[in-house]
């Protein structure tokens, strides 16, 4: 399902007969799919099939961007948490708790407050917003981790708490890292699209699928194509990162 994903969004320029932005087609607007234009026609006389592709091009860049500072900044705050126990551990135990009771599309909109709206903002929000559940579950399974013997055995030879944590207790997680790193990549895919259709990315009419479906939305009624189209690319990509964040869980096991 992926695969797919990736190729629309690495083949686009080859793909596609046009750029995201022309509009070829600006005598046929709202026109259904057809053999000239697969997805149809949008308001503005785009073609839908091509800015799907490129769409797929944003999408997948600030889902990247975001799990990239997720997945590194929430590893690294709660491998320390985990590994450094004491009032380090409960100041951020109770940061965290406290940015969990948040909906993470809500703390995503206030990262955005101090971030001039571009698609850059949109992914460190969302990177941002994501940062709380990847080190509560860092945290926890540092700590599982160390009450084991293979930690004790390290720690009884002389081994320094940090290397402990880099070289004993790191890779032992690394499936719980890859399985969150999918998760979190389906998730930022889809908090991106909320955003994007909230208007913050700053660039209207860029090609990116949350945007995509703000402008088609009021021209459901007469050619909900232009938001079907986009609405199960969204669905297509979230849960093909799920179905991988699953298999990898059940590989722990």
């Amino acid at each position: 399902m992926l695969t797919l994903v990736v190729l629309a969004a690495l083949l686009a320029p080859l793909l596609a007969k046009h750029g995201p932005s022309e509009q070829p087609f600006r005598a046929e607007v709202f026109a259904a799919p057809s053999r000239t234009y697969w997805l149809g026609v949008d308001g503005v006389g785009r073609d839908e099939w091509t800015r799907l592709l490129y769409g797929a091009r944003a999408s997948l860049s600030i889902a990247l961007g975001a799990t990239v500072i997720a997945i590194g900044c929430g590893t690294l705050l709660g491998a320390a948490a985990g590994t450094w126990l004491g009032l380090f551990d409960a100041a951020v135990s109770h940061v965290v708790d406290f940015l969990l009771a948040f909906p993470s599309i809500l703390l995503g909109l206030v990262a955005l407050t101090v971030m001039p709206p571009s698609p850059t903002s949109v992914a460190v929000a969302v990177g941002v917003a994501s940062l709380p559940t990847v080190a509560r579950q860092v945290r926890a399974a540092f700590l599982s981790e160390g009450a084991k013997d293979y930690v004790l055995a390290a720690k009884s030879i002389g081994a320094g708490r940090w290397r402990v944590a880099a070289v004993e207790i790191l890779p032992n997680c690394a499936g719980l890292i890859l399985a969150l790193t999918a998760l979190t990549l389906g998730g930022a895919v889809l908090e991106a699209a909320g955003l994007s259709f909230l208007g913050l990315t700053g660039q209207p009419g860029v090609a990116e699928w949350g945007m995509m479906l703000r402008e088609d939305m009021s021209a459901f009624r007469i050619a909900p194509w232009l938001c079907i189209a986009p609405g199960v690319a969204i669905a297509w990509t979230v849960l093909g990162f799920n179905l991988i964040s699953d298999g990898l869980q059940q590989r722990r096991r």
